[in-house]
């Protein structure tokens, strides 16, 4: 089942400190599990505090409104405001300890000729012992429009939209010079853009100025006045690099860098071919179809081809507990009615496919 929570408060201090109170166990528990993952990678002690304290400067730098956030989510939940630091930068902290670990998520947004409202759809695979760590967090904010966005609890963003007609789907990349510092996190500037963009031209060029220190692409995809736009906003330590619809108005992304002046640094490749198998499947998939709506989408993402390694994504059972992927949620964004769907699990059972397909067909 999906969690879901509506903020009440619109000053970023006391929204923060709301939601740290209401959900002060979650936030510890991904605390704890994250710390023990980084002590895992550490292979021994791991300071969780000082990247903290980096992570929150580089907030204030970029985003101080979410860095007051951040520091109401630490009073609610009562915790040392270095350790949702660390949470927001996760990805940057693994960069930093070169964790080497696979890629998460696969995303399609269709950008159709005739500019109806685009279709945007995510997966978001990510460790099997993080499946209660998430939450989809609505956001009033004082101009009366509201963020949503499907996120971590204590994290302030992830994938999400907003209801002024722009959406962000997320997927993790590795470029070789990841991790060298703790950079603005990529969770912020997700957040961020979704707070603050009036349109998608300012959110890629607001999102181009973050100094980063890990890699990730921001899909960006909008519909405002009627008229659809995408943009692939590739993030890494020397860029960004961004990548707009192919002609069919069709933009896919896996793990892997689709700048062509980035391959030489991309490291995701020969770690983790999967992610050039996932993005060849959605590419062929998305060529035969048809019809191009939320539906079919799903249908195409319901893969499993590649087991533990597919589109939809399964743990396999025979590893260790630590190393265990699931897609740990299926992510439908509708900008023109402003709704963002998440359903716990992937499109195998998300309801548009099990009720339009057969599951055998998949």
């Amino acid at each position: 089942m999906t969690r879901h929570f509506r903020s009440t408060m619109i000053e970023p201090h006391g929204r923060g400190l709301e939601f740290g109170k209401i959900h002060a166990d979650q936030i510890l528990s991904n605390i704890a599990i994250y710390q023990a993952m980084f002590e895992r990678l550490a292979a021994g002690s791991f300071d969780g505090v000082g990247a903290g304290n980096a992570a929150l400067a580089a907030t204030l730098s970029f985003a101080p409104a979410l860095h007051d956030e951040m520091q109401g989510l630490a009073k609610g939940a009562n915790v040392n405001p270095a350790l949702i630091g660390m949470l927001n930068a996760r990805t940057e902290i693994l960069a930093m300890l070169n964790a080497g670990t696979r890629g998460e998520c696969s995303t399609i947004i269709h950008v159709p000729a005739d500019d109806t409202p685009p279709t945007a759809v995510q997966t978001w695979d990510w460790f099997s012992a993080l499946k209660d760590s998430w939450l989809l967090w609505e956001i009033p904010l004082a101009d009366g429009t509201t963020t949503k966005t499907m996120t971590e609890y204590g994290i302030v963003g992830k994938s999400g939209m907003n209801t002024r007609g722009l959406g962000i789907l997320f997927t993790i990349l590795h470029h070789k010079h990841d991790g060298r510092n703790i950079g603005v996190p990529v969770h912020v500037v997700s957040r961020w853009l979704m707070d603050t963009a009036p349109t998608i031209s300012r959110a890629a060029q607001l999102a181009a100025s973050a100094k980063v220190s890990a890699s990730s692409s921001l899909n960006l995809v909008s519909y405002e006045s009627g008229v659809s736009a995408a943009i692939s906003v590739e993030l890494h330590p020397a860029g960004p690099s961004f990548v707009m619809p192919q002609n069919n108005g069709v933009l896919i992304h896996t793990n892997h860098f689709l700048a062509t002046e980035l391959a030489a640094f991309d490291t995701e490749p020969k770690a983790y071919p999967d992610t050039l198998l996932r993005y060849n499947l959605l590419l062929r998939r998305m060529a035969a179809m048809p019809v191009i709506n939320a539906a079919s989408v799903l249908k195409a993402m319901a893969s499993h081809s590649g087991g533990s390694e597919a589109v939809c994504c399964h743990h396999n059972p025979q590893a260790t507990a630590a190393a265990q992927y699931d897609t740990l949620s299926t992510v439908v964004i509708d900008l023109a009615a402003g709704n963002l769907h998440v359903h716990a699990g992937g499109p195998c059972t998300y309801p548009l496919v099990t009720s339009t397909f057969a599951k055998d067909s998949m």
